[in-house]
C-alpha cells in the first residue's frame, strides 16, 4: 500500500473542488498517458476518469466507484494495470489546522494483486509529482 499526503492552505471543500473541477489545470503534463502535454483530464461523479489528446485520442485513467464531497474519492486506477486489473485509489480530504491534508492511498485489488510488486514502484514517486501539482495550484488559488 502507498499512503501520499499534502497539506493545502484552503478548507477541505475547496480542496475537493480544486482536485475535481481543476485537475486539467494542475497535474503534471509529465504524467500525461497520450503523450500530449496539452491534453485535458476530467475526473467526473458520473464515473469517468480520463485524458484526452488535442487530436481527440482518449485515454482511461480509471473508473469513479464513489464520490463523496467534499470528503472522499474512489477510483478504480486503470494506469500500469488495465481496466481487467484495477488498483484502488481512494482520495481523502479532512480539515488539517487551518487548511485541508488530501490523502491517496493506492493499494491493490485481488485482481492487480499479482502485479502490485511490479508495478507499485513507480506509483510512489508519481504521487508525489501529482501532488506537488496539487499543493502549487492551491497555492495560487
Amino acid at each position: 500500500m502507498i499512503v501520499k499526503s499534502v497539506v493545502l492552505p484552503l478548507r477541505p471543500d475547496a480542496a475537493f473542488d480544486l482536485f475535481t473541477q481543476r485537475i486539467n489545470d494542475w497535474w503534471p503534463p509529465d504524467r500525461r498517458h497520450t503523450r500530449d502535454p496539452e491534453s485535458e483530464i476530467f475526473l467526473l461523479a458520473s464515473g469517468r476518469f480520463f485524458e484526452r489528446a488535442r487530436d481527440g485520442q482518449e485515454a482511461e485513467l480509471g473508473h469513479v466507484r464513489s464520490w463523496n464531497p467534499p470528503h472522499l474519492i474512489v477510483l478504480d486506477f486503470f494506469i500500469a494495470t488495465g481496466p481487467e486489473h484495477p488498483t484502488e485509489v481512494e482520495i481523502a480530504f479532512s480539515p488539517s489546522g487551518e487548511g485541508a491534508a488530501v490523502t491517496v492511498t493506492h493499494r491493490p485489488k485481488p485482481s492487480s494483486e499479482s502485479l502490485w510488486p511490479e508495478r507499485s514502484p513507480r506509483y510512489a514517486p508519481n504521487w508525489e509529482a501529482v501532488l506537488t501539482g496539487l499543493s502549487k495550484a492551491a497555492c495560487l488559488s
